[in-house]
């Protein structure tokens, strides 16, 4: 799914794609010890993908992207998760909040990094990875290609599961029955 072939919202998307990314980022750090900064930052992130594959297609910006939106989903909540038990291990409560401080960071001073910011990028990751997969097999399914590839296809689906695509079939194991 291509919105055309034009130039100017070619230079534009790989322009805006950078700003929205900057700008998701400060999004993300500004909040790290309030509530919001994962999850605005993570739509922003996710949004300077959305505009790629609109310029570019779909293809091109899972190529961008590199790995799986699934793998970064699963990758944010074990963050997100990680960081909220941890404090029971101690016999502290559940979403205990921890602070550090990292002295002397090059260009950056001492910066401030607590339990807050770990599980504010766990949501980021969420939210980055389950907008884009939605996103990316809504695009490829209105564009006339499969919702999955193959190796997602082979990843996600069971053993005895059917295609929902006509027309297409999955190499059926010896187990499978005829259709």
């Amino acid at each position: 799914m291509k919105a055309g072939d034009s130039y100017i919202l070619r230079s534009v998307a790989t322009l805006l794609f950078f700003v929205v990314n900057v700008f998701a980022l400060y999004l993300l750090l500004r909040g790290h010890n309030l509530p919001g900064g994962g999850f605005i930052g993570g739509l922003g992130c996710a949004l300077s993908f959305i505009l790629l594959m609109l310029a570019f297609g779909v293809e091109a910006a899972e190529r961008i992207l590199r790995v799986d939106p699934v793998r970064i989903a699963v990758a944010g909540v074990s963050l997100a998760l990680l960081s909220s038990l941890l404090p029971v291990f101690w016999s502290a409560p559940f979403l205990r909040q921890y602070n550090g401080k990292l002295t002397q960071v090059p260009l950056l001073g001492d910066v401030a990094v607590g339990t807050p910011l770990v599980f504010d990028v766990g949501v980021f990751l969420v939210v980055v990875g389950v907008t884009t997969k939605l996103i990316f097999v809504l695009a490829r399914s209105v564009g006339g290609l499969t919702g999955l590839s193959l190796g997602e296809r082979s990843r996600y689906a069971g053993p005895l599961e059917t295609p929902i695509e006509h027309g297409e079939a999955r190499p059926r194991t010896d187990g499978e029955a005829k259709p």
